[in-house]
């Protein structure tokens, strides 16, 4: 019985939708309703896709420079490579690599220019093993010259530092000791080395404003870690499950170390992104809020235009709940026609977009490393922005509905 009622209450709230009203404002109050909750849609789709498209891209970047897994202590600076069983690491089937790392801030000095930046040590094979040739701008990826310690810039250190790959002026680097002090004479109070910058690379990432690389074997000298080192990285096989090699990994290492993954490493960067899509989603669906109001003029509007059917309709044993569903329903479909048109609309966008790249970033003469804007639908998405439009029309709707209730509109009929 409840099933008939809901199925009647659709069909009238349907006819009513496009049947012909005796005042045609109502028809252009709820045109104005449609069209501005599709249009709201479309630019809600558009932009969250857009966003997870620059998201998706920045997110490659950082990933293409991480290891699978990054083994730190849970407390603590640095650690004895004794301490920690890399053979058994290494000796897991998925896995492809498993290099220590030495990572640190350092004073660097270049002619009269200097810069506090991390130095990062790692091993022989890192270079190749991460396709550092294809980030290369400048000069060349090599871990020594006769026999003499090389560093890779980051573009945004060298270009600070004014780096001259044709020059032969070497890099000063220093780091304070970690056990003697000499106070009376500060510069007793750090270990000073020579690097020879051999490259420069373009990361996209903030390791171009804040990172050199360069031999462990070199900075071990320098800060004097001796079989001592701030980190593990784990890289695994292509296909691996990430999954299931964390839990090897932490079954391997025990609880005194804490194993990060690609997005646990660059935590910060994607809690802000995600931050910064919800906000959009916010300002979007606010939007969206303003033009479903619309909602309740043109069903109040209706409900007045209808109140001669609606006694007839209670007069023939239709309950006060199916009356008020009617124009319930109504306000429903308004803004569901609405949002799948607006759905409908923005994926087409993201369509063109993706395929031919209407909107570019700059002039035809700009050169950007991302040329166009880049797009990415998530399902999860369309189902956020289906849900809040559900919502929304739901609110919009229950006012007049609500409102109707407390009327006397026909005539001896209470609601």
């Amino acid at each position: 019985m409840a099933q008939k009622a809901h199925n009647t209450a659709f069909f009238l709230a349907w006819r009513y939708l496009f049947s012909k009203k005796e005042h045609n404002i109502i028809n252009v109050i709820s045109g104005i309703s449609m069209i501005g909750i599709m249009v709201s849609t479309a630019a809600l789709v558009v932009v969250l896709s857009v966003f997870n498209g620059m998201s998706d891209i920045i997110g490659g970047w950082f990933n293409a420079l991480h290891a699978d897994y990054e083994i730190t202590l849970r407390e603590g600076k640095s650690f004895s490579t004794d301490s920690i069983p890399l053979e058994q690491l290494r000796a897991l089937p998925d896995v492809k690599a498993v290099n220590e790392i030495v990572c640190d801030l350092s004073l660097v000095n270049y002619e009269e220019r200097q810069e506090l930046v991390y130095l990062k040590g790692v091993p022989q094979n890192y270079f190749q093993e991460n396709h550092f040739d294809q980030m290369l701008i400048d000069g060349d990826i090599s871990m020594y010259k006769m026999d003499q310690p090389c560093a890779l810039l980051g573009s945004g250190v060298a270009g600070k530092l004014e780096i001259n790959m044709l020059s032969y002026e070497l890099m000063k680097l220093y780091y304070p000791k970690r056990t003697k002090k000499n106070f009376s004479n500060p510069a007793d109070a750090f270990n000073t080395q020579y690097l020879i910058p051999s490259g420069v690379i373009s990361t996209n990432t903030n390791y171009d404003e804040n990172y050199i690389f360069c031999p462990i074997d070199f900075i071990r000298e320098l800060m004097k870690y001796e079989g001592e080192v701030t980190s593990v990285e784990v890289q695994l096989k292509e296909g691996a499950n990430l999954a299931k090699n964390r839990a090897k990994i932490e079954n391997i290492v025990g609880k005194k170390y804490q194993i990060k993954d690609k997005y646990e490493q660059e935590a910060s960067l994607y809690k802000t992104m995600k931050s910064e899509k919800f906000m959009i989603y916010l300002i979007l669906a606010f939007i969206l809020i303003l033009a479903a109001f619309n909602i309740i003029g043109a069903l109040g509007m209706l409900i007045l235009e209808k109140k001669t059917d609606t006694a007839v309709l209670f007069s023939m044993g239709a309950s006060k709940s199916l009356i008020q569903r009617v124009f319930i329903y109504e306000g429903v479909l308004v803004s569901a026609l609405g949002g799948l048109a607006g759905t409908i609309l923005g994926a087409f966008v993201c369509f063109l977009q993706q395929t031919f790249h209407i909107v570019k970033l700059g002039g035809d003469g700009a050169h950007y490393i991302i040329p166009y804007y880049p797009v990415q639908i998530q399902f999860t998405d369309i189902l956020l922005v289906l849900l809040t439009i559900l919502i929304i029309s739901l609110i919009t709707s229950l006012i007049p509905a609500y409102n109707l209730k407390k009327s006397n509109l026909y005539r001896n009929t209470t609601l």
